[in-house]
């Protein structure tokens, strides 16, 4: 089964995006902020990495700034979720070319994250 790690700071948001992902078969965990997520990518080493742009302590850019640094984390897909449009430029600095865009369509979410895995959508 493969692991997803979301770090997203709101609760419902989290909470959906698990429930989502956990339907389509795979084994999600959940980290409030970028510093709970980096602990737990060192520990778990999940397959895909979703994670909000805007979280307190640490948010999803220094989030994978700080992945791309290790290379046990570096190979790990990361799909960035922003709700403020204007942050293309932010996702840009980041290294990232693509950031999903809160609200966002679910279907389209499974699709992003199959295609991020390497999975045929069902």
């Amino acid at each position: 089964m493969r692991k997803i790690l979301i770090v997203e700071d709101e609760l419902g948001i989290l909470d959906l995006l698990t429930t989502v992902l956990e339907e389509e078969g795979y084994a999600v965990q959940g980290a409030r902020n970028g510093r709970e997520g980096l602990e737990r990518l060192k520990r778990d080493r999940p397959d895909l990495v979703l994670c909000d742009l805007m979280m307190p302590q640490m948010d999803g850019c220094e989030l994978f700034q700080k992945m791309q640094a290790e290379p046990a984390l570096s190979s790990i897909p990361f799909l960035l979720m922003s709700a403020v449009r204007s942050d293309s430029r932010r996702v840009q600095s980041c290294g990232l070319d693509v950031a999903l865009n809160k609200p966002f369509d679910l279907t389209t979410l499974i699709r992003t994250v199959s295609e991020a895995l390497g999975r045929s959508v069902r």
